[in-house]
């Protein structure tokens, strides 16, 4: 009976300590969004909200969807890219989430004029 008792407050324990640490993940995860948006920073799979409070209303929405042929029925894949042009940004959106974003920023050089993109997808 003891050796029951035993194991069951050794589960009891253990779920605690995984439900507190799935708690902090969750509130760490959350710190981090609320921090980039604080910076202007996008990260993938942010929200649209989310995305709106970084970086603000963009200058174009652009919405594609396709038909994906399946059994039982047919499936539609819908995306949304945001556009921002001063500086030029682009936002990808698959299930109101990021799935890839890109920025173009303009770098002057003794030569001349340098244009950097740097883009990040899932």
């Amino acid at each position: 009976m003891e050796d029951t008792l035993s194991r069951i407050l050794l589960a009891a324990f253990f779920c605690a300590v995984v439900v507190y640490g799935g708690i902090l993940l969750i509130d760490s995860a959350r710190k981090t969004v609320e921090h980039a948006i604080g910076e202007g920073r996008i990260l993938l799979n942010m929200t649209e909200e989310q995305v709106r409070q970084a970086w603000g209303e963009p200058d174009q929405i652009t919405t594609t969807r396709i038909l994906i042929p399946g059994e039982p029925r047919p499936t539609v894949k819908v995306t949304s890219v945001w556009t921002y042009h001063d500086p030029l940004r682009t936002v990808t959106f698959e299930k109101r989430r990021v799935v890839e974003f890109s920025a173009t920023e303009k770098i002057k050089k003794s030569d001349g004029l340098t244009f950097l993109t740097q883009s990040l997808r899932v």
